[in-house]
């Protein structure tokens, strides 16, 4: 009797198989048993079915360059990778353990089992903190305030590891030699709370590597509510710091400067808060700090609408950016000025040639942005005109008919024309080309 209501149940998963019935559907894969780890991650997920017992969860860093909850990395530079692991044991609801692990003579140990009291993992990060070529294991752990993480710091030395409990909170952080010392320091940001003001804290390994101290304390923008983006780099010539892309309480977009001064022995932030165009970095344009010219610094732009006449009323002003670079001086100086579309994803470098003669309209109706000489006070010829085609409209030749194409990506095909003026303004075909590029994302 069993066998036959098998058989008919196995009949009737057939049929709906079979039949492309809209009502079930069966994805084979859900039903089968994921394949198990073999070789080296077999080793290592049976140390953790060992260490964390039946019925674990494997939990995952939110942020970082380390986003698996078994991660191998090589941090204390022998040639053999190690793993990190974290996960949470069944019938615990907030008691992450992190399991550091070793492979010692090809077989796999423990090195550490560590508890936390958080229910998530913010991030993992390896770095040098004591300059011994040995990276520390760096742990995020996340609280019940957003704006409020954890920080642990775990040592690994002859196969054992230490726990450092960093008494400093942070809703961001950085490693970098930010001292030049020849060893990383954590620079941890954190936004305003109602407890704590906006504040950046330079960290670093206490000389006994039992301890974490502050070297320099400063304070940063407390309107900035979250980070848009944070980076390391020389923030000017032979300096090492950090730039901080900050979304304000107002929804606009600021940057801010951090460097340790070898000079005042301390933390020194930089902000802009001017009106000319090497000092305005409070922006509308979600434009983000980066190394534009490929010099190892870091430039900040700041970003102004293009001048518009009345008589446009399709077409809106584009933005300009400056790209701003900061000096040891305090000034800034302009290193490259661009036209840009966010909408469109492009950007343009304004040839020298053009000064300050020029204008863009950007017409969404048409997908084009428009550059006009600028001439008493209002535009005047049309020097280039760049298009952006959709895909088909492009492969018919009609309306494309003497655009030269400049890129492509999934959404258009960027093309340009120049009209044939006898204009000092005018750009060569390469001249056009060298000054384009997309928005990498």
């Amino acid at each position: 009797m069993k066998k036959k209501i098998l058989l008919l149940f196995l009949s009737a998963l057939l049929t709906f198989a079979l039949c492309g019935c809209d009502a079930v559907t069966f994805n084979v894969t859900e039903l089968m048993t994921p394949p198990k780890a073999t070789g080296e991650k077999a080793a290592i997920q049976e140390l953790i079915d060992k260490e964390a017992g039946s019925g674990y969860t494997l939990k995952y860093p939110q942020n970082g360059s380390f986003r698996s909850a078994i991660t191998t990395v090589d941090y204390d530079a022998d040639g053999v990778q190690e793993a990190v692991a974290f996960y949470l044991p069944a019938g615990e609801a907030q008691t992450i353990h992190l399991l550091i692990m070793d492979n010692i003579n090809g077989e796999w140990t423990t090195v550490g089992n560590h508890t936390s009291k958080s229910t998530t993992v913010d991030r993992l990060l390896f770095s040098d903190l004591d300059g011994d070529s040995v990276s520390e294991i760096i742990v995020g752990w996340n609280t019940y305030n957003s704006l409020i993480k954890d920080l642990s710091v775990y040592l690994t030395a002859e196969g054992t590891s230490s726990e450092i409990i960093c008494e400093s909170n942070y809703s961001d952080l950085l490693c970098s030699d930010f001292t030049s010392s020849g060893k990383e320091e954590l620079l941890l940001l954190s936004l305003f709370t109602a407890d704590k003001p906006a504040t950046a804290s330079l960290i670093t390994l206490n000389d006994t590597k039992n301890g974490l101290y502050a070297i320099s304390e400063a304070p940063i923008d407390g309107d900035v509510v979250s980070f848009a983006k944070i980076q390391t780099g020389r923030v000017f010539y032979g300096q090492q710091g950090a730039v901080i892309d900050g979304i304000t309480s107002e929804g606009t977009y600021n940057t801010q400067l951090i460097y340790y001064s070898d000079y005042f022995a301390s933390l020194q932030t930089v902000s802009f808060a001017g009106d000319s165009p090497t000092n305005q970095a409070s922006r509308s344009y979600a434009v983000l700090s980066e190394d534009i010219d490929g010099d190892g610094i870091i430039e900040v732009p700041n970003t102004f609408k293009l001048r518009i006449d009345d008589i446009q009323t399709e077409a809106v002003p584009a933005a300009l950016i400056y790209w701003c670079e900061y000096s040891a001086t305090g000034s800034m100086n302009i290193d490259k000025t661009q036209v840009t579309s966010l909408v469109y994803g492009l950007r343009f470098t304004v040839p020298e040639k053009w000064a300050d003669n020029y204008t863009a309209y950007v017409n969404y109706s048409s997908g084009e942005i428009a550059f006009y000489e600028w001439a008493e006070g209002k535009p005047s010829d049309v020097i280039l005109i760049i298009r952006m085609f959709p895909h088909d409209i492009w492969a018919d030749g009609i309306s494309s008919k003497g655009y030269t194409e400049l890129a492509k990506n999934d959404s258009y095909v960027y093309a340009f024309i120049t009209p044939g003026l006898n204009s000092s303004m005018m750009l060569t075909n390469e001249e056009v080309k060298e000054a384009f590029s997309l928005i990498s994302k």
